[in-house]
């Protein structure tokens, strides 16, 4: 593809024109530094806040009964799941539990941690990889809306209800960032840089697998002769390269390669069922569950967490589907569209005891937003302000709700 300028769809869908080499990267210069600047601008204010309001949380709630006093600014970032990933980064694959994590996350927490420590290290790849995850979908959602609208798109990323996470010691900033990137490389039929960010995100968390399967699709859409279908399936067992290493490790160090199932039950009693489970159990929860621990009772704060996760559930379908229809109609969203719908599937097909991280998984499905803001940008000029506005102040107001809950200790994910 040098020397060549497509517009907004896999090479299969667009018409090519030819153009002097310095003028591409010229033009592809003037449209990403903005981006990034943007995406900067977003994440460092999401930051700066959600700093600021860990702080005035701590100093006037009472904090949740799992964890001992704060101390220090990273604490209220490092709850529940982070411990583990800093655990594994230090100690390796010591116990059963460990086994339900990936390592492409670990392994970037050991290799920085000689100049930030295990904690810290882990914050600063969450923020860093924060960045190129806003700047993603920012890029991703320009080709088929406006500027304007990918400032919305990345906006509602970084200050969604369970935007904590994008904080936190967790992997899931670096999960969006690589998922999103290996879309628009995909986008841009640049197979191999598509190929490695999916082989690292699938590595990453099991939603990350997703991004081989559209890798495939893409590919083959661009070449539906059977040798693009061939060239399809090894550009996707490349996609899949972390995945993979990380079930050959497991093989090897414990003689089962499946042992984040024996994990994923012993220390989470998670299974596989119908999709969408977790929405039901969640509803249930919400209308009569009782939880306390110890002398606490927490049953009021978990069921909010309860109901954000049964909400965000039925959201996703709805965006499912509305996405499913506008690629229909328009075929430039088809590989968005299936990235969705594949991370949306390997999701919502297990239920665990905890019962709260639906909102997590789907909320951090990148093409969501680029869904999101295609629909928010086909409403009629009229309404659209209002309702973007809404939108955003709505998802601000509950990342500053729910983060709060997280930094205290509520919320057990």
């Amino acid at each position: 593809m040098s020397g060549v300028v497509t517009d907004t769809m896999a090479p299969a869908e667009v018409v090519e024109r030819r153009t002097p080499e310095h003028a591409r990267r010229r033009r592809r210069a003037d449209t990403r530094l903005p981006l990034l600047i943007a995406a900067t601008t977003i994440v460092t204010v999401r930051i700066g806040s959600g700093l600021v309001f860990s702080k005035a949380a701590l100093s006037s709630v009472p904090q949740g009964p799992w964890f001992p006093p704060v101390h220090g600014w990273s604490a209220p970032f490092m709850r529940w799941d982070a411990n583990y990933f800093t655990a594994i980064a230090l100690h390796g694959y010591s116990w059963l539990e460990t086994y339900d994590f990936f390592p492409v996350y670990p392994l970037l927490i050991r290799a920085v941690s000689p100049v930030f420590g295990y904690s810290a290290g882990a914050i600063v790849i969450s923020w860093v990889a924060s960045v190129f995850a806003v700047w993603g979908v920012m890029d991703v959602t320009e080709r088929f809306t406006s500027r304007r609208m990918a400032w919305v798109a990345g906006a509602l990323l970084m200050w969604n209800p369970v935007s904590v996470f994008l904080l936190a010691g967790y992997a899931e900033a670096l999960l969006v960032a690589l998922m999103i990137w290996s879309l628009r490389f995909c986008l841009d039929g640049r197979w191999w840089p598509a190929a490695i960010t999916a082989g690292l995100a699938s590595g990453v968390l099991p939603q990350g697998i997703a991004s081989a399967v559209v890798l495939v699709v893409a590919v083959v859409m661009a070449d539906r002769t059977a040798r693009g279908v061939l060239k399809g399936v090894a550009f996707g067992l490349v996609g899949l390269a972390g995945c993979i290493a990380y079930l050959s490790y497991s093989w090897v160090a414990t003689g089962n390669p499946f042992k984040i199932r024996e994990a994923e039950t012993a220390g989470w009693q998670a299974h596989l069922t119908y999709p969408f489970h977790m929405v039901f159990v969640d509803l249930s929860r919400v209308a009569s569950w009782h939880f306390t621990v110890g002398t606490a009772d927490v049953s009021s704060q978990m069921k909010v967490v309860y109901a954000l996760d049964a909400a965000v559930g039925l959201f996703a379908a709805a965006v499912v589907v509305a996405g499913i229809v506008l690629s229909v109609r328009d075929r430039r969203l088809v590989l968005p569209t299936t990235l969705l719908v594949v991370g949306v599937l390997i999701s919502v097909i297990t239920v665990d005891a905890a019962a709260d991280s639906t909102a997590r998984f789907m909320l951090f499905l990148a093409p969501l937003y680029v869904i999101v803001a295609v629909v928010l940008h086909r409403l009629p000029a009229l309404v659209r302000l209002p309702v973007v506005l809404n939108v955003v102040i709505l998802a601000a107001a509950s990342a500053v709700f729910f983060g709060a809950l997280f930094n205290l200790g509520y919320w057990l994910t």
